[in-house]
Order: C-alpha cells, then structure tokens, then sequence
C-alpha cells in the first residue's frame, strides 16, 4: 500500500496542472512553473529566502540582499525593464558600500566614463555652511606628489597571465602618500582603524587644484599689472650681472622656459633681443610679487642666462623680461631640494 501512495504521489508533483510544486523526471523542480529542462529550480513569482542572519528577497523586478543588522544597510539590484535600466544601488534605509578598505576592487569598467558613466552627487541643494576655499595655493605648495609602486600581493595561487595583469596594474602609479597628506588635508584622508588602512579622496582634491590654479592666476595678472606700470621694478635684494656689451642677430625679443625645470643644481634662462633694444633686465620673483633677483642684459640676438640653485631657497618662482621699459613675458621656474 506504502508503495502504492508514493508512485501516486510522484504522479501528481509530475504531471498535476494546478500543483505548486512540480518534479519532472530529472530531478528539477519548478515552483509556480513547470520546471525547465535547462536549470535544478525553477521559480516564478515573489521569492524569500531567510535565515537569522540575512534576507535574500526577489520581488517586482528587484532582487534585494539585506543583513539584519543595524550597522549595514540593505543593498537594491533592479532589473532591466522598459522605463529602467538595470541598476544596484543602496535603498533608502542607508549608504552602501562596494569594497572595503582592506579589501578594495583593482578594476572598475564603465561605457563612456568622460560622458556618463560615472556621476558624483553634489546638488547645491544637498549643502550648507558653504564658505570659499581658503590659501588653496599655500596648502598645494605643502604636499608632495609621488609615483610609486604598491607592494605585490601573494602571487603563489595565480596564473601566468593574472601574474603579469598584476604587474602590470602595480607599477608606475601616481598619487599620495595619505599618512603626509593628513596634515595638509586631514578632510581628504580616511583612515579605517579595523583593516589599519588609509584612504585618500582624491576626487576632492580637484576643488582645491582649481581654486589654487585661479589664486596663481590672480598673482601673475596682478605681477604682470605691476612691472607694466613700473611698480615691481623697485626694491627688494637685487643681483646684476656685470656687463659684457656684445652684438647680436636682429629679431624681435622673446623670452623661453627655462630648462631643466623642475631644477635642484643650476638652470638656464633662454632670452632673444632686437638689435634696435636699448636696454632689458630679466627680474625673478617669488609667488607673493616680491622681487629677489635683476639681472641686466646686454647680448642682442639668442642668448641666455644660468641660474644658481643654490641662490635661493626651494620653492616656485616666477621670471619676467622687460625690455625697453615694456614687458615681454612671464614664466614660472620650480626649484626643488
């Protein structure tokens, strides 16, 4: 009789229309479905899957991850449909996060990253105690920018090529060293007590980039102003070279990049006079406007003129040629320890 119920019972899970639960004859199962040939189980409407620790739940078009535990926040996957794309995203609960600080991802792809593939809040609307940046120029001139190679990972498990990937993505890196960074920027540094980790926002680094940039610019528009009318021409540690009055090619003047730059030891000046010139001076300066070097010049044509590191302290600086009372150009020099 036992046997009986049983093959009487695999009849209706195999071949009952209305059954819930059906079970085909090689062992897949279909829940609300008949079950496919192609896959173990085979589920057709809202899905909860639970035990004490998370929630796995797949309901209208949305599979969502939740861990029952206050500090993390439950985690959205929406599907692809008509009016959305398919998105993963934290819910309204709280932030999510992708990686960890001691474990973060090595790649991220996107599709057209400069036009739309990766997006940062910052609606005006979402911020308060807005205040402009202050010495963004003083705080850049106090980091350092290094390129550097991370330290390899345990390689025993890998294959030839991941090996290679690795090496590959591991050398000639650019950045900074968060644990310098933190005391110029502490607001750009994370440091995550439980991986013993430092993370650096470089992301908010470039608000800082532009307003120095625009500070600098402000330096040299004012610095350009003053030799104009004469201003900066006066006062201040002054050096001049001794004259050897020499001719030259014609051509109208001009004044180049000094190279090398960055510069430790010594660098060069290149200048060109026009013969019809009367006199010129070439003038350096520091950031703020203040002259610490004049040199005059007397060659007329291509010429040039070396700089001693040693004269002066490490640091930025700035270079103009005046010519006849009329300034010819303004560069800036970088001279490092």
């Amino acid at each position: 009789m036992k046997k009986i119920l049983i093959s009487i019972a695999c009849v209706f899970f195999t071949t009952g229309l209305f059954a819930q639960l059906q079970l085909n004859s090689s062992g897949n199962v279909g829940i609300g479905y008949t079950p496919s040939s192609s896959y173990k189980a085979y589920i057709v409407g809202d899905s909860k899957i639970a035990d004490g620790g998370a929630t796995f739940l797949v309901t209208n078009g949305k599979i969502i991850f939740k861990a029952n535990h206050a500090a993390y926040a439950p985690l959205e996957i929406r599907a692809n449909s008509s009016d959305e794309e398919p998105t993963f995203a934290p819910t309204d609960e709280g932030v999510g996060f992708v990686g960890t600080s001691g474990n973060p991802f090595w790649k991220m792809y996107t599709e057209n990253l400069w036009l739309d593939g990766s997006w940062i809040t910052s609606d005006i609307r979402q911020k308060e105690n807005i205040r402009e940046l202050q010495s963004s120029l003083e705080s850049i001139m106090n980091i350092r920018g290094i390129q550097y190679d991370l330290i390899a990972n345990d390689q025993s498990k890998w294959n030839e090529k991941k090996k290679i990937e690795s090496e590959k993505l591991r050398n000639d890196r650019f950045g900074f060293a968060a644990q310098e960074l933190v005391d110029v920027f502490p607001n750009l540094v994370h440091y995550d007590e439980e991986a013993d980790q430092y993370s650096v926002n470089y992301v908010g680094m470039i608000p800082v980039l532009v307003e120095a940039i625009k500070e600098q610019q402000t330096q040299i528009e004012e610095l350009q102003a003053a030799i104009g009318s004469g201003e900066a021409l006066k006062g201040a540690s002054v050096t001049t070279t001794n004259p050897d009055l020499l001719s030259s090619e014609t051509g109208t003047s001009s004044l180049y990049q000094n190279a090398p730059n960055p510069f430790t030891e010594e660098t060069s000046i290149s200048y060109s006079l026009g013969e019809t010139v009367g006199s010129a001076t070439l003038f350096i300066y520091d950031m703020s406007g203040k002259q610490l070097r004049s040199y005059n010049l007397y060659e007329r044509g291509d010429s040039k003129i070396t700089i001693i590191g040693g004269e002066l302290d490490a640091g930025m600086y700035m270079y103009s040629l005046v010519a006849d009372g009329l300034l010819i150009g303004t560069k800036q020099m970088l001279l490092t320890d």
